[in-house]
């Protein structure tokens, strides 16, 4: 199984960002963040969505009907930091 690149980690995190609209109560399910992504990246969006969680800046969130996501208040911290251009990426979370 091939590593998450940098950008892709980068991209999932804002796109949940702006699916939530920033709101740490907000929880999207995975159809929404993929739409924000080509059709030959969504593979690669559903692996590195795994990553985002073992780093601590997702969680998982069941529902009755699917499960959701949502970000954590680190990952919340290192999106807007993203999207302000504070860090280059989730490495330096």
């Amino acid at each position: 199984m091939a590593k998450c690149s940098i950008e892709t980690l980068n991209a999932i995190l804002v796109a949940i960002y702006d699916a939530t609209n920033g709101s740490l109560s907000a929880h999207v399910p995975l159809e929404a963040v993929l739409r924000r992504f080509p059709g030959h990246l969504r593979g690669d969006v559903r692996r590195c969505i795994k990553e985002l969680i073992k780093r601590g800046l997702l969680t998982l969130h069941p529902t009755r009907g699917s499960t959701t996501y949502q970000l954590t208040q680190r990952g919340l911290e290192c999106s807007t930091k993203l999207i302000k251009g504070e860090i280059s990426s989730v490495e330096e979370c």
